[in-house]
Parts: structure tokens; C-alpha cells; sequence
């Protein structure tokens, strides 16, 4: 038996009655099962036996389950895959707000743009070195963990068919031959990326809340025209792409159920977590995207009745790993067209939340945000995909907002790997099409000067670091981006709101002052 990429820790959440954190590691190995699971440490976690998930052909994914106990101080949690192979996880102390790094955009959208780069995974050097200073608690993958869009090159039956004219290729049947090429391709890019000893060494040593993003299956999935996006082999790539992220993202076997973190199992992947006095909101913005919806009117529902029921939280941080405030894509259309060499981002129009077939469903999730945060819970959204690092802003002015701070903050961190636009396309960014927009009567949408710069874009690679106050009652979030060739990180405060809601359905004390 030889291991071929592993562990990857996964965050499954805390379970209030065994005040532990349910975790779980994923390996694959070739040519045999991988021994049983073993730990050390000051606390006692028994063997974990491994499970299979899938194999094809002589290599298989293994998980691993087991729960960590949580201690009155932090504790550290040594564990072994295999013979004289050992690893830490570092636990937050029962209550204590996480540190968290977060990070989307881990791959090269082409060979060409590959080449162009001396130290392909620089960051997670940087990362590495960030949590040998101060450990990282959880980890948060934004979207685009891989990049899958080499499928029309090298899956010989898709290059095939994506050569046919679009009227024959949107008839064509799904062959066995497609789902053979399509499963071995989509098992060996994760085996392959995630194997890479500087991303090998961060999964297996911070578990992971993840989700996906386009080029996780391939550029623009569910942004494509009806006819394209709904014909039989895109519905075959993006079933096996689904599996695949399931397996080595998720951590669940095929057709298994979705345990309790997941808000809408019949609708996608959507997380809700909560540790300490933070809650984390993983959206799922790929299992129903059209070009004509995000998400369905269920899986929202879902979403908010679980916000409902939270209470005693300080920070909410929502990940969308499309950002919401950004310039306005639509505009940056015709500009594209005079600019060689920049078409690849015309896809990515249809995507953002800013395209107008999705502009009402982004104003009603606003909208439900910024009524929660009238309960006393700072909302701060994380977003990525777009390459560049940057700091955007909602302000709610309308008569009606009884919160107590007027402004969600949204923090872009990306990419960990691929490298930023061009000058061309940061010249655009910020002279072009950066502009203050009021997304809905009294609600205001803009980027902020990104902190510590003259400039709103950093295009530089990047990851962003969330770090707690330390033995304090409500802990500030100091929001650490450490980008490429940068002595220091830029640092931006994110504040709890004052005062605290303590249940679902508290108001907002009126004696108060408003802050941020």
C-alpha cells in the first residue's frame, strides 16, 4: 500500500453534549487500505478505523472519523496516518473564538499562465510560516481548490465532443467512455494538486470548512445558456465533478446523507457552523446556479431559518465566494473587447452577482443580512475568485434599519496560487468601473480604500488571516491580509457590535450608540 496524497483534515463541527469538535481525514493510497488512525496528545481520542469512499482502479479515497474534546486552555492534538508520520491539529480552548485563515483561487487557470510563475505556491509557504508564529484553528477554502478547466484538453472524449457544433454537441448522449475519462481526470487532479508537499502540509494540519467555485468543475459552470448548460454531457461532467468534490471536499461517500451541518441536503452543500461566539455561513453557489438564479427559494429558506435560531454570537462571517460588492461587470464588457488578451474574463460576466438576471436575488440575501445584524451580530462577508486582494462595504441608510452599526463589511482575499489580472484589467478596475452604487433605495454598495494602501486592488497573490482577541469576553477580529513580496500585512479591525443580542429574537437596545 502507498499513500498518494494525505492526510486532508476536514471540519465537521462542534458537538455541544461531548464538547468536542468533529473532525475527519481524508487519504488516498494505491494498492491497499491505509492502517487504522492513532493519537497522542492531552487528550485521548481513540483509534480511528479507515473507511472507503471510492475507489477507481487500484487507488482509493479513506476517510477517517473522530471528535477532539475541548479544554478550559488550547490544546494540541498529535495524530499519526503512518509509521514515524505525525501531525498537530490545534484546538481553541471551550468557547474561545477561532483563528482561521482563509483562502480561494489554489491553481492556474492555463499552462500559459502556470509558466509565468517562479514560486507556484509561495503563499502557503507564507501560511505555513503564519501558523508556526500563531496556529490556525480552522481553515476556510473560499472556492476553485482545483482547477479543472484543462478537461477540454486532456479528456480525449471531451475534446471530441466540445470540437462538434454547438446544435450537435447540445444533442449529444453522455457515453461510458466520457464517464470513465471524466472520473479518472477529476480523481487525479486532486490527487495530484493536493499532493504538492506546500499544500499537502497546511491540509493535513488545519481542518477545513471548504467550498466549491466554478473552475472546480470548469469556468462559468451554471453560467452557461440553457441549451448548453442543461444538454446531457455537461450534465454528466458536472454529476462526476459534484461526486468528486464531495469525496475529497466534503468528505462524504456517493449518495450518502449530509449530516447536520449542512443547512439544504437536498439542495447543495451549504454549512453552518458555529464555534465559540463565531458562527460561519458556507453558501453553496454552484449546485443550482443558472443563468437565471444562484440558489433556489428552498435552499434560502433554509439558510435563514437556520440565522434565525442563532443567539449568543458576536461575528457571523459569510462566505460567498463570489463577491457581492464589486465593480459592475457589465460595463467592463465592451472595454474587453479592445483589450487583447483579457476575453478569458468575459465569462465571468454572467457569474457575478452584479450580471442583472442576478442582481434581485443578491439584493433580498442583503437585505436578510442586514436584518440580522439588527440583532447585535457583526456580519462580515469573505469572498474570492477574483484574484486581486480588496475591501468593499455595505451601508444600510434607509429610515427603517434599526441596527446598530449601518455597514456590512466584505473582505476579498484571492488568490492563493493564481496570478492577479493584468495592468490593463487593475487600471479598469479602479478608474473605469469603480463607483459607489445604490443597489436598492438606501442601500449603498463601494469599495473602500484597501487598508494601509492609496489604492482599492491589490494585485497580488494572497491570503487573508482572521485573528481574535485573546482573553476577552467579545473579541475584535483583526483581519490580517498577507500578500506576495510584502514585508507586513495589511489590517483591517472588525468590530462586535454593541450591544449583543442574547436569543433569536432580541432587540437591539435602544440606549445604545451605534459603532462602525
Amino acid at each position: 500500500m502507498k499513500t498518494l496524497m494525505g492526510p486532508v483534515l476536514s471540519f465537521r463541527g462542534y458537538d455541544e453534549q461531548s464538547n468536542s469538535w468533529k473532525l475527519s481525514a481524508l487519504v488516498v493510497t494505491e494498492d491497499g487500505a491505509p492502517r487504522d488512525l492513532y493519537f497522542s496528545g492531552n487528550v485521548h481520542v481513540p483509534p480511528a478505523p479507515a473507511t472507503l469512499l471510492w475507489q477507481v482502479g487500484n487507488r482509493a479515497a479513506y476517510q477517517f472519523s473522530f471528535e477532539a474534546p475541548l479544554s478550559d486552555t488550547p490544546t494540541r492534538l498529535t495524530y499519526s496516518p503512518a509509521e514515524n508520520t505525525y501531525f498537530d491539529v490545534h484546538l481553541p480552548a471551550r468557547s474561545e473564538a477561532p483563528f482561521m485563515a482563509y483562502a480561494s483561487c489554489n491553481g492556474f487557470s492555463s499552462q500559459k499562465v502556470m509558466k509565468g510563475v517562479e514560486v507556484k505556491n509561495r503563499m502557503w509557504l507564507e501560511m505555513a510560516a503564519r501558523h508556526d508564529q500563531m496556529p490556525y484553528h480552522l481553515m476556510l477554502l473560499g472556492g476553485d481548490q482545483v482547477y479543472a478547466d484543462s478537461v477540454w484538453e486532456v479528456v480525449p472524449a471531451i475534446k471530441k465532443w466540445n470540437s462538434l457544433p454547438n446544435a450537435k454537441a447540445n444533442k449529444a448522449s453522455f457515453t461510458k467512455t466520457m464517464r470513465s475519462q471524466l472520473t479518472k481526470f477529476y480523481f487525479d487532479l486532486y490527487t495530484e494538486r493536493w499532493a504538492q508537499p506546500e499544500v499537502a502540509q497546511m491540509m493535513a494540519s488545519i481542518p477545513a470548512i471548504s467550498m466549491w467555485d466554478d473552475h472546480d468543475i470548469f469556468d462559468g459552470w451554471g453560467s452557461y445558456p440553457a441549451e448548453r448548460q442543461n444538454c446531457d454531457v455537461f450534465q454528466g461532467i458536472g454529476d462526476i465533478a459534484k461526486h468528486t468534490f464531495s469525496v475529497f471536499q466534503q468528505h462524504l461517500a456517493l449518495n450518502a446523507q449530509k449530516p447536520a451541518p449542512y443547512l439544504a441536503p437536498n439542495q447543495g452543500f451549504s454549512v453552518g457552523h458555529v464555534v465559540g461566539s463565531t458562527a460561519i455561513l458556507s453558501i453553496d453557489m454552484r449546485s443550482e446556479r443558472s443563468q437565471t438564479q444562484v440558489l433556489s427559494p428552498e435552499h434560502w429558506e433554509n439558510i435563514y431559518a437556520w440565522l434565525s435560531g442563532l443567539s449568543n454570537i458576536d461575528h457571523l462571517f459569510v462566505m460567498s465566494s463570489i463577491p457581492v460588492v464589486y465593480p459592475d461587470f457589465n460595463i467592463l464588457e465592451s472595454f474587453l473587447g479592445a483589450v487583447p488578451g483579457q476575453q478569458e474574463l468575459e465569462d465571468d460576466l454572467q457569474d457575478h452577482w452584479s450580471s442583472r438576471s442576478h442582481k434581485g436575488e443578491r439584493n433580498r440575501m442583503v437585505h436578510r443580512l442586514f436584518k440580522f445584524q439588527e440583532r447585535g451580530i457583526r456580519v462580515t462577508i469573505l469572498s474570492g475568485d477574483v484574484h486581486v486582494a480588496a475591501f468593499g462595504m455595505l451601508e444600510n441608510n434607509r429610515t427603517e434599519y434599526k441596527g446598530h452599526t449601518r455597514v456590512i463589511n466584505q473582505l476579498i482575499s484571492s488568490a492563493i496560487v493564481h496570478p492577479a489580472p493584468s495592468k490593463m484589467v487593475l487600471f479598469a478596475l479602479t478608474h473605469l468601473l469603480d463607483k459607489e452604487r445604490e443597489i436598492d433605495p438606501g442601500i449603498l454598495s463601494r469599495m473602500g480604500i484597501f487598508p494601509g494602501t492609496d489604492t482599492k486592488f491589490v494585485g497580488a497573490r494572497n491570503f487573508l488571516s482572521l485573528e481574535p482577541d485573546q482573553n476577552t469576553e467579545r473579541p475584535r477580529y483583526w483581519a490580517n491580509w498577507f500578500a506576495e513580496k510584502q514585508g507586513e500585512p495589511f489590517t483591517k479591525v472588525i468590530h462586535p457590535v454593541n450591544p449583543r443580542a442574547f436569543g433569536p429574537n432580541s432587540p437591539p437596545n435602544p440606549k445604545k450608540g451605534r459603532t462602525g
